[in-house]
């Protein structure tokens, strides 16, 4: 026991990154139980679902890996958080197929990966929508290191 109340708990920091790893565990066991996927649906439907779930781990641990201290940084962790929900979005959407294929599956099955998924794209947005430079240099500082940027940027081009 964390010896914190319930009602004092809050989120971690990296609840999305531990989500996006509960989903993929959640969905490996899912595909290989013959009780979900027959084992002759299962190259089709089961082998996506793994490679997507994979896809939104890898996303997520390259988000992660992304820290916000440049403009490019920023940029590139939105674009992987974005990658993340897209993930997230299309394993949704192949669950619904599983049901719509007509295959005898028991729904109670998808109940804890259905509330992980609608979880980790909420902590996804709000992580996306939160994503700002940090540290401590000035706007001024900022400014300079880009332009010093920028200059080697056209330095390359004029070498090639």
């Amino acid at each position: 026991m964390s010896g914190v109340y319930k009602r004092n708990r809050t989120e971690s920091e990296l609840q999305w990154v531990m989500t996006a790893r509960k989903i993929r565990i959640e969905i490996d066991q899912l595909a290989h139980s013959e009780k979900v996927i027959p084992k002759s649906w299962r190259f089709t439907h089961a082998l996506r679902l793994c490679e997507e779930a994979a896809s939104l781990v890898h996303n997520v641990r390259a988000a992660y890996n992304r820290y916000p201290s440049t403009a490019l940084a920023v940029r590139e962790r939105k674009h992987y958080l974005q990658l993340a929900i897209d993930d997230c979005t299309y394993l949704v959407e192949d669950l619904q197929e599983l049901k719509d294929v007509g295959l005898p599956i028991n729904l109670n099955r998808f109940d804890a990966i259905a509330g992980l998924l609608s979880d980790e794209i909420a902590l996804l947005k709000n992580r996306k929508n939160g994503t700002r430079i940090t540290g401590k240099a000035s706007p001024e500082e900022r400014m300079a290191r880009l332009e010093m940027e920028l200059a080697d940027l056209r330095g390359m081009v004029d070498e090639s």
